[in-house]
């Protein structure tokens, strides 16, 4: 159970998001943008809105960084969020915008063959196994005219496992870090679990 692998299920990285697509498309205004955006955020705090015991120690918590082991691997090579901002070019004329997303998927095995599909809500069994892979998923992005709100657009053709993963809401703090929540099914020592996940992400480098 302890294994983490870290296995990046990468979709088609999704071309820019024309600049039609997010209400800011002024071209002055990107290089403002990638000052205050662009780069790669790691977790500074995680948390479920009920608590769960998902490292089966028999201690349930709201707090999702000491109850999932892989939220605390490096963010260079684990959990982590990145915004590019994309500058305008001669290959590409207009800017545009990108969100990536990694979070570690619980892979859990059912028996000889039998995997969970992620989605459906099956009771706890002590003869089942689980380990975690890195889901690393590439998203258009769009900006409100407040710079408050950063919408998610999933890619055309997702199924309905990775759908689940799309942010409910994602709004920067004065601060600049950036709270995502999403509503994921977890498997837990009560079974899976539906909950909304609150993460708060702090941009540690501006390299991508």
């Amino acid at each position: 159970m302890k294994r983490i692998l870290l296995i990046a299920l990468t979709l088609a990285q999704m071309p820019a998001c024309k600049t039609g697509d997010s209400p800011i498309p002024q071209n002055e205004n990107v290089d403002l943008l990638y000052e205050q955006f662009h780069g790669r955020y790691k977790i500074v705090s995680s948390e479920t809105s009920e608590a769960l015991d998902v490292n089966l120690d028999g201690v349930a918590s709201i707090n999702l960084m000491t109850e999932l082991e892989a939220l605390q691997d490096e963010p260079l090579m684990g959990p982590s969020i990145e915004v590019r901002i994309h500058k305008a070019s001669k290959a590409a004329p207009a800017p545009g915008f990108s969100f990536m997303q990694a979070w570690p998927e619980q892979f859990l095995r059912m028996g000889p063959g039998k995997v969970w599909d992620g989605i459906e809500m099956i009771p706890f069994n002590p003869n089942y196994s689980f380990a975690y892979d890195l889901k690393v998923l590439y998203r258009k992005l769009a900006f409100s005219e407040d710079l408050k709100t950063l919408t998610i657009t999933p890619s055309e053709g997702e199924n309905t496992f990775f759908l689940q993963s799309v942010p409910k809401s994602v709004n920067v703090q004065p601060d600049g870090k950036i709270v995502v929540v999403t509503e994921r099914k977890i498997y837990t020592s009560s079974g899976v679990k539906e909950v909304l996940i609150t993460t708060v992400f702090e941009r540690y480098t501006m390299t991508t």
